[in-house]
């Protein structure tokens, strides 16, 4: 929970388990609100913690193409929350002048998961129980967008987040992340995948012979 294990502001390989085959690039980073006691992410032992929420963002390019993904968890303050508001429909950045929006890549719901669970503070004075959720969205980068975020100046960004309730939420991108896209973008700077690339020069059309013209009585 809170994406605790993930490499942040750094690039790794994207390999394939059985065989170690490279199949990408990706760089993670994350945003954490709320507060706790004990100062941890999710609390002691791992567990979720009362009115925190993490905000996880991988870049990427792999070989079906580029994109970004962003992972949100949330335990609410107190009791349930409705899962679907939190789910993000839109990611926009900030990158030099440039006001960059990315769509999600499927109009399709994200999933949304939920564990229940019960967390006593630091001290054992309260035990408290709640409901926690997380859920996922992946956006749209093509090649244009790679290009820019490659290309971005090295220096801490803000993303702006808009969920499905219409909430919206600043999200710091650290300097370290922002320097590693030029690597994560580095693996398929095209966005494409192999056949996407091959797929124009299968379908496009053969000429056709000219139609014989007809002749005309004087």
């Amino acid at each position: 929970m809170g994406g605790k294990a993930l490499p942040f502001k750094k690039t790794v390989d994207i390999r394939e388990s059985l065989v170690e085959t490279p199949l990408g690039k990706v760089t993670a980073d994350r945003y954490i609100t709320g507060n706790d006691l004990d100062g941890s992410i999710f609390g002691r032992s791992s567990q979720p913690a009362p009115g925190r929420s993490a905000f996880i963002s991988l870049w990427g390019s792999k070989i079906e193409g580029c994109f970004v993904e962003v992972i949100i968890q949330h335990a609410p303050a107190s009791g349930r929350a409705d899962p679907t508001a939190i789910i993000p429909t839109l990611l926009e950045l900030g990158i030099g002048s440039q006001l960059i929006e990315l769509p999600p890549q499927s109009k399709a719901q994200p999933k949304i998961f939920s564990q229940d669970y019960s967390y006593t503070s630091f001290f054992g004075e309260k035990t408290t129980s709640g409901t926690w959720y997380m859920t996922r969205n992946i956006f749209v980068v093509d090649s244009g967008i790679a290009a820019i975020l490659a290309q971005a100046p090295s220096k801490d960004t803000r993303a702006r987040l808009t969920l499905s309730n219409g909430g919206k939420i600043l999200i710091p991108i650290d300097q370290k992340t922002v320097s590693s896209w030029k690597t994560a973008y580095s693996f398929n700077p095209a966005c494409k995948s192999p056949t996407a690339v091959q797929q124009p020069a299968s379908t496009q059309q053969k000429p056709q012979p000219p139609k014989p013209q007809q002749k005309t009585k004087p």
